[in-house]
């Protein structure tokens, strides 16, 4: 016989609604771009290369940070998909069994 998988589906909420906060977190960390963007800009002509240095990488964070935010946002939706298959799993076969007694009390 196989091994048993136990399931929480109220710990997949859980884990699902700690991941939908970082998402949302990681989406605000951006905002902070504006203000090391307007000290690059207050930077001379000598510091030319460096400017669009930190531009291209500020584009990068943020791009990465919205990706991050994004792969967060589709982990909690698989955790609430799967605890809400799972608990609609159980009732089905709560049911195919619940059928079984009704069959064999008929039979009597």
């Amino acid at each position: 016989m196989a091994d048993q998988i136990h399931v929480v589906p109220e710990s997949l909420r859980t884990a699902a609604g700690h991941h939908e906060q970082v998402s949302e977190y990681l989406r605000t960390i951006p905002s902070a771009h504006a203000a090391i963007q307007e000290s690059l800009d207050s930077l001379g002509p000598v510091f030319s290369e460096l400017r669009e240095a930190g531009r291209e990488l500020l584009e990068h964070r943020r791009r990465c940070y919205e990706q991050q935010a994004d792969d967060h946002a589709e982990m909690a939706y698989h955790l609430k998909m799967s605890a809400d298959m799972w608990e609609q799993h159980e009732e089905e076969a709560a049911g195919k069994l619940g059928g079984i007694v009704d069959d064999v009390d008929d039979r009597r």
